[in-house]
């Protein structure tokens, strides 16, 4: 569940950019957004559940085009750096970097969204952590979902 709100969050943080670039109606318009910060906060160890503090400094970039007919094409990266300290630090911690791509397409006949999101994490104790997610979700003009993935793999 914390891995599902983890990307939902890097989801939300790229998609949130990107709704917030100005668009004008009915015009051809491209915009990139550069980003980046840093987010600290309590959380448990995917692998052992032990609590600590997981803190990620990321930055990415994000291109929007929004074309004459109302057709919207969005892609989005982001990379960077994970740490995790256990509160008990008897038990080990962790480093390594995310990436994350995203891609939407909206026009009157369909949407599809796709995210790929990659995190490796080499522990104190020689241990490797690994988590890739993909999510991909196309809907037709009707609302029907045409296709959808939704992968979440964790290896400790």
């Amino acid at each position: 569940m914390r891995r599902r709100r983890l990307l939902a969050w890097l989801t939300g943080l790229m998609l949130s950019a990107a709704l917030l670039a100005p668009a004008a109606a009915f015009a051809t318009e491209t915009e990139m957004i550069r980003f980046s910060g840093t987010d600290s906060r309590a959380e448990a160890n995917l692998c052992s559940g032990a609590p600590g503090t997981l803190t990620i400094v990321f930055s990415g970039v994000i291109h929007t085009t929004d074309l004459d007919d109302a057709a919207i094409h969005m892609t989005g990266t982001m990379t960077g750096t994970v740490t995790f300290v256990p509160d008990d630090l008897s038990q080990s911690s962790f480093t390594g970097h995310l990436t994350e791509w995203s891609g939407e397409n909206v026009n009157a006949s369909n949407s599809t969204l796709t995210v790929a999101h990659n995190i490796v994490l080499h522990g104190s104790d020689g241990s490797l952590g690994r988590q890739h997610i993909l999510f991909h979700l196309a809907v037709n003009a009707n609302g029907t979902v045409t296709s959808s993935i939704d992968t979440d793999e964790l290896s400790c």
